[in-house]
């Protein structure tokens, strides 16, 4: 299956939206989708916003990253 191509700024609406729950922090979280060697794209979380982060927030932003990138590729 190819991947769909989609901006950084959608795609990061997309990460938000997933990580997104009543007890989660997500909706205030800062974070840009920018471009990667390695993995074709990533999510880089603003330093006030990283400060406040639990694990499980760690977690859930690593696994949803890893579901999205499977999906979505970035738009040059």
């Amino acid at each position: 299956m190819a991947k769909k191509r989609i901006s950084s700024v959608d795609l990061a609406w997309l990460i938000l939206e997933q990580l997104d729950d009543a007890s989660s922090r997500a909706a205030r979280m800062s974070l840009a989708v920018v471009p990667d060697d390695k993995y074709g794209w990533r999510a880089v979380v603003a330093v006030n916003s990283r400060r406040f982060m639990t694990a499980e927030t760690k977690r859930r932003l690593a696994a949803v990253q890893n579901r999205l990138r499977l999906k979505y590729d970035l738009r040059n």
